[in-house]
């Protein structure tokens, strides 16, 4: 198999072994043919193979062992999304779709929540949502951290992989923002964090589009103003 030479030939060798794992030959949890073997498969130099591990390696898809060869990680951790999350960066100019995206986002993630939520996780977030508004009444900065939590509860809830990861990306792309925003925290924002801890308890979604909505009220503002303004 010759590769067409239009990119780097070390790019080429990657989008034809995720190729290959897309297409299962090349399966998570088992080791990589060697560099020789592809090599003589690509029609490439042993230099363009060992970068494309490397790539493979930094987005967290694979690992090497020594003297045992490249495996193929059996999950991905969040680095996988971080290439989309600079990507994404580069666009955050648009604060209209990012917090479009937001709002969507939050609010499928929720319903989906609240369908598998277990009763120790209902337990943990009625804990978490008094942690984060007792920091954040105090002024203190770890109420970042307590609201990060307390979403990633219901982020978990899903035990849907890709929402997980997904929600995770989302986060830390909306951090700078969030812990503007928890520092400014309006009333209306706490108020329906509270709201939107009821729903995932009770599982009642009446109101859900609103609560999620005004939740992010302080997020909104600060994308409109940008993030280095005052507000």
């Amino acid at each position: 198999m010759n590769l067409k030479r239009e990119n780097t030939l070390s790019q080429l060798v990657l989008e034809n072994i995720q190729n290959s794992i897309r297409d299962g030959e090349f399966k998570p949890g088992e080791c990589l043919p060697s560099e020789r073997e592809l090599a003589e498969r690509y029609g490439v130099g042993k230099s363009s193979i060992r970068e494309a591990i490397k790539m493979l390696q930094v987005l967290g898809v694979a690992e090497s062992s020594q003297g045992k060869g490249t495996y193929l990680r059996e999950t991905l951790g969040t680095q996988i999304l971080r290439p989309l999350l600079l990507d994404m960066m580069l666009q955050r100019s648009n604060a209209e779709e990012l917090y479009e995206f937001r709002v969507i986002f939050d609010i499928a993630a929720l319903k989906l929540a609240i369908t598998k939520a277990t009763e120790d996780e209902k337990h943990i977030i009625r804990q978490k949502f008094h942690e984060y508004k007792t920091l954040s009444e105090a002024h203190i900065p770890a109420a970042d951290q307590a609201d990060q939590e307390f979403h990633k509860i219901i982020l978990n809830a899903t035990r849907n992989q890709f929402i997980i990861k997904m929600g995770t990306l989302v986060m830390e792309l909306c951090r700078p923002y969030s812990k503007k925003g928890n520092d400014v925290l309006d009333k209306t924002v706490m108020d329906n964090h509270e709201k939107m801890m009821e729903i995932f308890c009770s599982g009642d979604t009446t109101d859900i589009e609103d609560v999620v909505r005004n939740s992010l009220i302080v997020f909104r503002h600060i994308l409109d103003n940008g993030l280095h303004k005052d507000i």
